[in-house]
């Protein structure tokens, strides 16, 4: 059941691009840093859509490796913890005075 509403939403999104290109195969005039050229309107919707994934993947991407570093240091800090635990445990019991 779920196979199937996957494909019929794919299928639906695969629709609305498709209506999305035909309806916007215009070309315009697109100024850039460099230069200008003229392209149709959907490669532009498209690439700045690619564009912004690639960005969020970046993004995504460093916020991992903050991370990754942030549990590489708590890990050390529990290995030092359990340590100074497990010499204090081993510690002779104080005579009583």
């Amino acid at each position: 059941m779920l196979r199937i509403l996957l494909l019929i939403l794919l299928l639906l999104v695969f629709l609305a691009g498709a209506s999305l290109s035909y309806f916007n195969a215009a070309p315009v005039h697109f100024n850039y840093l460099v230069g200008s050229a003229d392209v149709r309107l959907i490669v532009l919707l498209v690439g700045a859509v690619a564009l912004a994934v690639v960005l969020t993947l970046l993004l995504c991407l460093l916020k991992f490796f903050a991370l990754r570093g942030e549990i590489r240091g708590l890990r050390r800090q529990l290995r030092n913890a359990e340590t100074e635990l497990k010499n204090l445990r081993n510690l002779p019991p104080d005579p009583v005075v």
